[in-house]
């Protein structure tokens, strides 16, 4: 319940504003308004002293459970008032004075409700006064967190298994002959046995080293606690040196180390703070001894700062399947073997753990409760929920200890909201960053657009080993990404707990009786379910699905969005949805659509004029969209406009202005009208550009305009072209050109595209390129890291000097005609891969020589 207050206070700062700028239009209420502003701001302020805190007394629970549940009310009050005002503001002026009376009524209705709220936020203050006292019912998290700290190191320090290999690599970091001082790192998520490596390895080879010192940083730390705690280790502590400031303790320290060979390790060191404190004074002597510091961290970002390269880094990897059935039965039956009856299901519940130890432990307690069949194949179909039993203290401990402490303020939403995904899941970064935008969770500030500050976002989480990333960008970046399975369940039960949101799956909902309920919905299994359920329906805020094979929804389905008035978020799966039906009120709020369902042929046009619509995207459907209707030119706040193949752009009216905010605009197909659209300037903010036409004079009108897009970054052509004469046609501020199937002669191409400053990627595939050779003048491509070539038709490549002295990563794919590589390629500083998949027979005999071999090769047949 901790998190809850956060999340009231977001709605409340939300809708205050709005019900105080609108009240002049509520007839006879400004007054009540007002008040309820004022009242609602108070509440505000009083609940801030329990946001972090551990709330444990039911009677606290309930009063805060109902102010949610208040601050739900009013919320949804202010939503229907936008939507009243919204319908009355697009009817003409005919139209407003036929509707002037139910008009009227419905504001009256909403004045109403305002004040029902007021008195019952007096008689929840009642309550908290007379029932709850505060001091003896709510215990801040200082209290908690010294058990959460012991319990973490408990489970880390568990007998796990499965560590061999890597004790023995991280052995051979800290055991090299090299005499300069080094630092080993080991990485890993909050329970994955980095302490236990760390002991293992530490007991093993602490005897080799003059001095040695084991030091746990707790998440609170002070740094003359921490110094103390060091030189405990090293020496007996007089009562002088604990009366020392940190300053002087880190002279001592240093002064005790010089000139001997010593190991220290520093368990938890999670702030790069902390490190960059302790090399700035120089506590550790960095002489030639021999000596080593061995670091335990859950930061990539520690980790690189503190070690000198990747190679003094351990990635902790999860448990394999041997050692994850290992270490339940170890657990579970201590000295003794698993029953046979019990070992298909036991083995069956340790891969559900995903590897990490923490999890396995954690489901431990419970199977040795009751080592039946029958108990065992509960668990392992709701394995899920019982890794959160009901006891006096949660097994998520740790996690909640790495949540409230680690976990900047502004990532915690984000982290919970990415328990809306399925088990497993491959989450795109763009769409988790447009829904982010879309919920409110980030903004636009005055110096970063809110896409850019969700993408620095992913990068934290990632840096905290958080998420795993499955799959990067061309340019480095995050493509997809994954959850670690124990964090999922998590966020899940987190966001459950505090209404952020709620998860239905084929077993239920989670069952969180007294919990606040949640206007935040994730459907992995029965949507006809949810659909029939009117209870819910109206108040949703955001549905999003996720379809199952086995789910109940056998027959195509009709979603009636009249259904849901207040709908910001709505996000359609594969699930058997065959028609959508909206009318421009039931929708106007929506902020974000995906509508992914192989079943949709059809769309009603009012999807295409929805005013708050920051991202839709239509591009997996099978809805087929000559030309999307004129209302596009309306929806003034979109930003990521995503198709299917061959859409087409309407004329734009001469006076509607164009779409300002747009940065996304994938994939168009160029007609007669849209090189017009371009040099007229209806996309200033455009970012990313995909065209497909096999039009190709179309097609090269459009880019002989795309000049007048000062903001595009991203450009991919898909189908043949013609590149335009002008070499100022494309913009300077390209950094990404994708060019697939354009069958473009290669001098065109290299004289086009070598002029821009500032092009990083470079990707030529399928077919996109033909002619005798490539050829690159010196000095071209300045600034180009990353050369993708896949198909394409040339035999000869040469590069003059100076030429992609950038370039970072070279991949070439089934160039079957191509012979050589050029040899300044073999010069360039700052190469560090070259992949070639399935070169021809003269490329192979060439790579294969050891001359080339200056970086990293690697050669797939």
């Amino acid at each position: 319940m901790e998190a809850i207050v956060s999340i009231i206070t977001e709605l409340l700062r939300a809708g205050i504003p709005l019900a105080a700028k609108q009240v002049q239009l509520i007839r006879g209420a400004p007054e009540r308004v007002q008040s309820l502003q004022d009242e609602l701001q108070f509440i505000e302020k009083s609940l801030n002293e329990y946001d972090g805190a551990f709330v444990k007394d039911n009677k606290v629970n309930e009063w805060l459970t109902q102010i949610y549940r208040l601050a739900l009310e009013a919320k949804d009050t202010i939503d229907t008032f936008k939507t009243e005002k919204h319908t009355q503001n697009q009817r003409t002026r005919v139209a407003r004075l036929l509707y002037a009376w139910p008009h009227g009524t419905k504001l009256r209705k909403i004045a109403l409700k305002v004040d029902i709220i007021k008195k019952k936020i007096e008689e929840i203050d009642g309550y908290r006064k007379k029932y709850c006292v505060d001091g003896q019912v709510v215990a801040k998290p200082k209290r908690n967190s010294e058990w959460l700290e012991k319990q973490r190191r408990e489970v880390e320090e568990e007998n796990v298994v499965g560590f061999g290999v890597a004790v023995e690599q991280v052995t051979n970091m800290l055991l090299t002959k090299a005499l300069k001082r080094d630092v080993v790192s080991i990485v890993g998520t909050t329970g994955s046995g980095k302490t236990t490596l760390a002991k293992r390895i530490y007991g093993s080879i602490s005897n080799q080293f003059q001095h040695h010192a084991w030091v746990f940083v707790p998440s609170k730390y002070k740094m003359k606690d921490l110094l103390l705690a060091i030189l405990s280790e090293l020496m007996p502590i007089e009562e002088e040196t604990s009366k020392l400031d940190d300053v002087k303790l880190g002279e001592k320290l240093r002064n005790f180390l010089q000139g001997k060979r010593y190991l220290i390790v520093m368990d938890g060191v999670e702030e790069t703070q902390l490190w960059e404190t302790l090399e700035k004074n120089k506590v550790f002597p960095n002489e030639k001894h021999g000596s080593r510091l061995l670091l335990t961290t859950r930061s990539k970002n520690v980790a690189s700062l503190a070690s000198s390269s990747s190679s003094r880094i351990h990635n902790i990897q999860p448990l394999d399947d041997e050692a994850r059935w290992e270490l339940l039965e170890k657990l579970v039956f201590k000295d003794e073997k698993c029953p046979q009856e019990l070992v298909k299901l036991g083995k069956q519940i340790a891969t559900k753990c995903a590897g990490l130890p923490l999890a396995i432990v954690s489901l431990s307690s419970l199977l040795a409760r009751n080592k039946t069949y029958g108990n065992w194949l509960q668990i392992i179909c709701k394995v899920t929920w019982y890794l959160n039993p009901q006891d006096s203290q949660p097994s998520f401990g740790i996690l909640d200890l790495t949540y409230d402490t680690t976990i900047p303020e502004q990532l915690k939403k984000c982290l919970l909201y990415l328990g809306v995904f399925p088990s497993g899941f491959e989450i795109h970064a763009r769409q988790i960053i447009n829904l982010w935008v879309a919920e409110g969770l980030i903004e636009d500030t005055m110096r970063s657009k809110a896409e850019e500050i969700g993408r620095r976002y992913l990068e934290e989480l990632n840096s905290l080993s958080l998420i795993e990333i499955t799959r990067k960008r061309s340019d480095g970046g995050v493509r997809t990404f994954q959850i670690h399975e124990i964090w999922r369940m998590f966020c899940v039960f987190k966001s459950e707990s505090i209404g952020f949101l709620q998860v239905h799956t084929e077993f239920g909902s989670h069952p969180f009786i007294n919990g606040p309920w949640s206007w935040r919905l994730s459907i992995h299994y029965d949507l006809r379910y949810i659909l029939s359920n009117r209870d819910y329906l109206p108040h949703l805020c955001s549905l999003l699905c996720f379809h199952n094979e086995d789910s109940l929804d056998s027959n195509r389905l009709t979603l009636q969005c009249k259904h849901f008035s207040r709908l910001k978020v709505l996000v359609l799966g594969s699930t058997r949805v065959s028609k959508v039906h909206g009318s421009r009120k039931s929708l106007s709020l929506l902020k974000y659509l995906k509508l992914n369902s192989p079943y949709l042929s059809s769309l009603p046009r009012t999807l295409f004029s929805l005013p708050n619509l920051l991202t839709l995207d239509i591009k997996n459907t099978c809805v087929i969209l000559p030309c999307l209707p004129s209302g596009i030119w309306k929806m003034q706040n979109l930003r990521h406009l995503l198709l299917p193949p061959h859409t087409t752009l309407p004329k734009c009216p001469d006076h509607q202005k164009g779409l300002w905010h747009l940065q996304t605009l994938s994939t168009i197909t160029p007609n007669e009208n849209t090189a017009a659209l371009i040099f007229g300037s209806k996309f200033p903010s455009l970012i990313k550009l995909t065209l497909n036409s096999q039009d190709m004079e179309q097609t090269k009108r459009c880019l002989e305009c795309l000049y007048k897009l000062h903001c595009l970054q991203k450009l991919k052509i898909i189908s043949p072209t013609k590149f335009p004469t002008a070499r100022t046609s494309f913009p300077a501020s390209l950094v990404k050109v994708s060019l697939v199937k354009t069958d473009l002669v290669a001098d065109d191409v290299m004289r086009m595209l070598e002029c821009l400053d500032h092009l990083q990627v470079l990707k030529l595939l399928k077919k996109s390129i033909r002619g005798p050779k490539l050829e690159m003048t010196p000095n071209s491509f300045p600034q180009l890291r990353f050369l993708f070539m896949e198909e394409i038709l040339v035999k000869t490549w040469r590069m003059g000097d100076g030429a992609m002295g950038s370039l970072e990563e070279l991949t070439i794919t089934r160039c079957h005609e191509l012979e050589s590589l050029p040899k300044q390629l073999w010069q360039l500083h700052n190469i560090r891969q070259v992949k070639v998949n399935s070169p021809s027979q003269y490329l192979r005999r060439e790579l294969e020589q050891p001359s080339v071999q200056r970086c990293e090769v690697q050669i797939h047949f």
